[in-house]
């Protein structure tokens, strides 16, 4: 299947999401490589497949919720707010949040010399998605407090649309991540160089909220994207985080995909100590 950045060899032009391209990508026509596209390492779709999991796994959670409920209704809500105290929190805002903070620091950083102008927008959209998140755990916290089971649904009901809101937008923010980034990556960066930024980027994040990232993001890769993913982190200079994975995708891919997947990668990986 072909990557949705070179959608354009078909319709003669880039899919946009959020926000429309610069025209430096209306420039470019297939990029050169030895290697088929879903062979390429992709920083970007694997993590965002597991966050497009979790999205809709959170918006049908959240849209069959009774708010009437005072009780299963607050474990939903918990499950979503924001809780910026907890650096390792798992709750789904703060994963959303804290996504955004590495992506700046470990992958923008290196291709802003190359398109500053994309990165700008980019980093735009997340100070919108920040505010959006903000909202959505400013109603959760409202929402928990009250006791009036009328008015717990009609605030749900507004919490739903509030959350359809931000998840549309993130949705497309991840499209454009896909569209403008990885182009640029694979023009300006060999595999070899894009899994030390990998190395990088997982190195620096805490192994709990590794794992928890892990556990949505494998499961939600089809077998030739597992191959590539753990390949690619298995050749990683180390330390790497392969060893963390392959412990995550035992614990939570069904036995024939994961028997597939040791087959294909490999059985030679050792549990190694978290990197701090």
């Amino acid at each position: 299947m072909l990557a949705s950045a070179y959608r354009h060899h078909r319709t003669g032009g880039f899919a946009t999401g959020a926000s429309e391209l610069p025209n430096i990508f209306r420039r470019w026509r297939i990029l050169p490589t030895d290697l088929p596209m879903t062979m390429r390492e992709n920083l970007f779709r694997p993590i965002h497949k597991g966050l497009r999991f979790m999205i809709y796994e959170t918006g049908l959670r959240l849209g069959t919720t009774d708010f009437s409920n005072v009780v299963d209704s607050n474990e939903v809500m918990d499950r979503l707010r924001h809780d910026l105290s907890s650096a390792s929190s798992s709750c789904m805002l703060c994963l959303l949040r804290v996504h955004a903070d590495h992506e700046e620091r470990d992958l923008f950083s290196a291709v802003r010399p190359f398109v500053p102008g994309v990165v700008d927008g980019l980093i735009a959209q997340h100070g919108e998605i920040l505010r959006r998140i903000e909202r959505v755990s400013q109603m959760c916290d409202e929402l928990s407090g009250l006791t009036d089971s009328q008015r717990r649904v009609d605030l749900g009901d507004q919490l739903n649309a509030e959350v359809d809101s931000l998840f549309t937008f993130y949705l497309g923010h991840l499209t454009d991540e896909e569209t403008q980034v990885v182009p640029v990556m694979w023009q300006r960066f060999t595999d070899e160089q894009l899994r030390a930024l990998r190395a990088q980027f997982y190195n620096r994040i805490p192994i709990e909220r590794f794992e928890e990232w892990m556990r949505w993001t494998i499961p939600a890769l089809n077998l030739n994207e597992l191959f590539v993913f753990l390949s690619g982190m298995k050749a990683e200079p180390t330390p790497n985080r392969f060893a963390d994975a392959m412990r995550v995708a035992k614990a939570t891919l069904d036995p024939s995909r994961w028997q597939a997947v040791e087959s294909h990668v490999g059985r030679d990986f050792v549990s190694r100590p978290p990197v701090s």
